[in-house]
């Protein structure tokens, strides 16, 4: 009960420099060289990464199988993805923020797919707290993109 407690309340946390971005953007408030819509992107790609790294390491401790292997190969793609975003977004904002996006809408897919696999011992609230905080990332980043159009 406490881990979720914990769990939940760093996932919602996790939303504010999200937000806190948005606001920046559409304050047109930079921080030193960097424009608030580049601080959400790197924000964005830190958590992609996180999220990329916490699908490996629940994937290594499940037993061998072709699944398995795959959801790590697939983890090491997340991450590559995270930094082409980091790559595309130097010159290419609207690109970078699509592909860290995407990101995070397949990452999400990948756990609702092999939920048995990943999720064993977690109730289903789980998979609804991550769609949720998936869909307010998502919302986030379709709103810097329309801020920086």
């Amino acid at each position: 009960m406490i881990r979720s407690h914990v769990i939940n309340s760093l996932g919602y946390a996790g939303l504010l420099p999200f937000l806190a971005a948005i606001w920046a953007a559409y304050a047109n408030l930079s921080f030193g060289a960097w424009p608030a819509s580049h601080l959400f992107l790197s924000y964005s790609v830190i958590i992609l990464s996180f999220l990329a790294g916490a699908l490996w390491g629940k994937a290594k401790e499940l037993e061998e199988s072709n699944v398995i292997r795959l959801l790590l190969i697939i983890s090491n793609i997340f991450a590559l993805m995270a930094w082409l975003a980091v790559l595309l977004g130097r010159d290419y904002l609207s690109a970078g923020l699509a592909v860290s996006m995407t990101g995070f809408i397949l990452v999400y897919l990948v756990e609702h797919k092999t939920k048995g696999l990943l999720l064993q011992g977690m109730d289903s609230a789980y998979l609804k707290f991550r769609l949720t905080l998936t869909s307010v990332v998502c919302l986030a980043h379709l709103s810097i993109l329309a801020l920086i159009q």
